[in-house]
């Protein structure tokens, strides 16, 4: 029977003897972060157990994870002491033996919090890693320093260049820890301690051993790797550097210059907008005015009307999550053809590393089939994914409404369509709300969850919850034309037709914006999504063709099947055999003469104005959506931005990025664009210009 001491409470730990071994738990719920509090009470555990003459310390948490990273709350401001290099030296300095058993995540300052310690241990199915780069900053706490020096250099800098976790059986293959635990936690980690000290287990500290050579090329490549993505982020290169630091001096040297490029780092700007948009996207999970008092309704049964392209990639999302799909089309024709593609998509995935056979084959194994749309009476969420129509999606919703059973959710999958106007079609608008997924479908991350006037609080809680399980970023928003996204981005289009008129070319357009770090410029994306797809929704809102100098030149090409990539042809070339994208002089003389058409005298027109133009037109859009209330938070309209409109992360998100330069700065430069182009587009919102009255740095409405 073990010997065992009454325990003893810290700030957020216990603290007992048991055998002559001192365990302490770490308690500071919901993920243990490593808090001001937690870290003293790691300090206090250490000093009371040498003061006690224990064998050894044994470190562990309880609840449902380790030490899953640092205390969000005190991102970006200055820490009380101890700081966490504090706790780890104390720790790796121990005069005692210290055993850290894991569990859950071990992330971040919790890993290096573990990788000070002397032996190290894991329940199996723990992840673990350094995810720092992520927020645009780096282990600042002697990670760089303690990981290559257990796994090596290679392996460190993969784990943390990428942020990836590791699992706790692949940790104990690279030296990462010293033994997986299995069964409850605390016996086994304890069983563990006692194998320690019975065989007089010495304090190894890890800062002691040296980092094998890597071959001399390692880190050319990994700048190389650097280079060729462009990233405007400090911490990548500095990961490398340090990496490499590890490798040929002391650990006092490497802890030295890895604490100064965390510092420099953390106060970056391309840090900031991660941050931000680390906030940004948790916020955007919890919509306003749905409490935690609401109950979500019950998922198990999913069912997807349309197996086009959208609706093959929105079933193969729910499949893949473990849900059980039926997949309706009208024509057996069309249902084999996308099951085709379904199944051609999983076989991409394995060839391509990214799931496994065998996944991938229950995955779509879960998908059923079916021209009956009668077979979808049990389902308790139904997507309609059909042809961007409102007659069409008015007669799928007037069938579900006679086909589904009560409390059965049914979205609609539209990217621009009124949500009311569906909903009406049926006897349960309480149950009808947009899903609005993006292309394609089971790889983009952004959900658009539109609630209509009528959509019950449960139905959007619901719709969250799955979006997070189907592995979503989905944000709650309103009924408009367009949402939040594709609202702006018609915006943000206008305006670049609008410069090719006035002088520019669309390659110029196009290398300006992406340039400043946009994925794709807005007339490359034009032309990969279609043309012919802007020139019906124009058509749509009752736009006669060529009535409007900013859509002349794409409705003159769409009336010549310029299409687009699809026909090789359309505000650029297209090679028949690479698929090459060039400059068409067709196209450069096309513009040129509309220009003359609209009685516009072309002129030199910088990258500068060209940048400023499309990114403020998609800050003035969406202000005015956040003051009509199409979206609760101008965070949530970032996120929607970064993750379904290829905005940088490292710039936050539109609204963001107009903070960073300051509102009165952005103000200013749109009064100047009212005044130079006299377009009332450029109408300040009466937001922006309280705002910058104001003084306010951020674009919140109170």
């Amino acid at each position: 029977m073990s010997a065992a001491n009454p325990s003893i409470s810290l700030e957020s730990a216990s603290y007992q003897i048991i055998d002559g071994i001192a365990v302490t738990a770490i308690n500071n719920p919901p993920i243990n972060a490593i808090s001001a509090a937690v870290r003293r009470s790691l300090l206090a555990a250490l000093k009371k157990a040498e003061e006690d003459g224990a064998s050894l310390l044994m470190i562990y948490c309880e609840g449902n994870t380790y030490i899953a990273g640092a205390d969000i709350s005190e991102f970006g401001k200055p820490q009380d002491f101890p700081q966490l290099p504090d706790v780890v030296a104390a720790i790796e300095n121990a005069t005692i033996p210290v055993m850290v058993a894991m569990h859950g995540n071990a992330l971040g300052g919790g890993l290096e919090i573990a990788m000070a310690g002397h032996y190290r241990s894991a329940l199996s199915g723990t992840k673990l890693g350094l995810p720092e780069v992520k927020l645009g900053i780096l282990p600042g706490s002697g990670g760089t320093q303690r990981l290559p020096r257990l796994v090596g250099a290679e392996k460190a800098l993969a784990m943390i260049l990428e942020g990836k976790s590791i699992s706790g059986e692949e940790a104990l293959q690279a030296g990462l820890i010293d033994r997986t635990l299995d069964g409850d936690l605390r016996e086994s980690a304890l069983s563990y301690a006692r194998e320690l000290v019975q065989a007089n287990a010495s304090t190894r500290r890890t800062g002691q051993l040296s980092v094998e050579n890597p071959a001399p090329e390692l880190f050319a490549a990994a700048r190389a790797k650097q280079e060729k993505s462009r990233s405007q982020l400090l911490a990548p290169n500095y990961i490398i550097d340090l990496i490499e630091a590890a490798t040929c001096s002391s650990i006092e040297l490497g802890q030295k210059l890895e604490r100064e490029r965390f510092v420099e780092c953390r106060a970056s700007s391309g840090s900031q907008s991660l941050r931000h948009l680390f906030f940004a996207e948790r916020t955007a999970a919890k919509p306003k005015g749905i409490g935690n008092d609401i109950p979500p309704r019950s998922i198990d049964r999913v069912a997807v009307i349309g197996a086009g392209t959208m609706g093959g990639g929105i079933a193969m999302c729910f499949a893949t999550a473990g849900y059980a799909v039926t997949l309706v089309e009208l024509s057996s024709d069309n249902l084999q053809r996308g099951l085709g593609v379904i199944q051609g998509n999983y076989q991409k995935a394995v060839d391509r590393g990214i799931t496994q056979k065998t996944i991938a084959e229950e995955a779509f194994r879960r998908i059923t089939g079916t021209t009956d749309i009668g077979n979808i009476s049990d389902a308790d969420l139904v997507v309609e994914a059909t042809f961007e129509s409102m007659d069409v999606k008015s007669d799928v919703f007037a069938k579900l409404d006679a086909i589904c059973k009560p409390g059965a959710i049914l979205a609609t999958n539209t990217s621009y369509l009124d949500i009311n106007e569906i909903a009406s079609m049926t006897s349960r608008p309480q149950d009808v709300v947009g899903a609005h997924f993006f292309s394609p479908a089971h790889i983009m991350k952004l959900l658009e969850v539109v609630r209509s006037d009528k959509t019950a609080p449960d139905v959007i809680k619901t719709l969250m919850q799955v979006a997070k399980r189907i592995g979503k970023i989905p944000v709650t928003v309103g009924v408009c034309y367009g949402f939040v996204g594709n609202r702006m981005l018609q915006k943000y289009a206008r305006q670049a037709q609008l410069l090719l008129i006035e002088g520019a070319t669309p390659a110029q357009v196009d290398n300006a914006i992406k340039s400043w770090g946009m994925a794709m410029g807005p007339l490359s994306v034009a032309d990969l999504a279609g043309l012919d797809i802007g020139y019906f929704s124009r058509r749509n809102q009752g736009i006669e063709v060529g009535s409007q100098p900013e859509c002349s030149v794409p409705d003159e090409l769409v009336d010549e099947k310029r299409l687009g990539r699809k026909t090789l042809a359309g505000f650029y070339g297209y090679d028949a055999v690479s698929g090459t994208q060039f400059e068409d002089d067709y196209v450069v003389e096309k513009i040129k003469s509309h220009s003359n058409r609209w009685g516009i005298t072309r002129r030199a027109i910088s990258d500068e104005e060209i940048v400023d133009r499309l990114i403020l037109a998609l800050v003035i859009e969406g202000i005015k959506i956040l003051e009509e209330g199409v979206a609760d938070r101008s965070s949530d309209i970032d996120v929607v931005y970064v993750n379904g409109y290829g905005f940088p992360r490292w710039r936050g998100g539109p609204m963001f990025y107009a903070e960073t330069i300051g509102l009165e700065t952005a103000l200013q430069r749109i009064r100047q664009f009212q005044q130079q182009t006299l377009d009332d587009f450029w109408e300040p919102p009466t937001l922006l210009i309280k705002a910058a009255e104001q003084g306010s740095a951020t674009l919140a409405i109170r």
